[in-house]
């Protein structure tokens, strides 16, 4: 990145050593070029912050309810020593289930069908599995906890929480 920034700069220093108008606007572009690029970066040095921040505290997500379900609750992750994360559901209005869930790509809005990582199934309202991945991992991407109605049902999603939202 940094040797980017470099030639672009000596481009533009180049250009502008020259004269003319058309120099100047190279000289504009190469500006621009590195002003854009540093907004870039700093974005992802914000990601990589709230991720390094996430490492060390848990995290607790309200689920929201889908396809008119009644179903709520919450979802904690909660980093281990370890590196892991350990999921812990307790979901409102589930009835005893089993409700598969999954922690899968995307968003609630718009999920990955393909579960990123399988969970423990919802029991009498409850589910703890821990999850070879870090927190940071988890906020860092766009994620999403999901709860479906039975393992007959799958296709039918009733609660789900955004992990990077929150």
């Amino acid at each position: 990145m940094r040797t980017q920034i470099l030639t672009l700069l000596a481009v533009a220093l180049l250009a502008a050593g020259c004269g003319g108008d058309d120099d100047e606007n190279a000289l504009g572009e190469a500006t621009t070029a590195l002003t854009d690029t540093a907004g870039a970066e700093e974005t992802a040095e914000e990601v990589l912050t709230e991720a390094q921040e996430a490492l060390g505290e848990a995290l607790t997500l309200d689920f929201q309810e889908q396809n008119g379900s009644g179903i709520g609750g919450t979802v904690k992750l909660e980093p281990t020593s370890e590196g892991q994360v350990e999921v812990e559901i307790e979901l409102t209005g589930s009835g005893s289930g089993p409700h598969p869930a999954h922690i899968h790509r995307g968003s609630c809005a718009d999920l990955d069908p393909n579960p990123a990582f399988p969970l423990e199934d919802v029991v009498d309202g409850r589910s703890k599995t821990t999850v070879d991945v870090t927190t940071a991992d988890l906020v860092a991407d766009e994620y999403a906890v999901n709860v479906h109605e039975s393992p007959a049902n799958a296709d039918t999603y009733v609660a789900c929480a955004d992990v990077r939202n929150q």
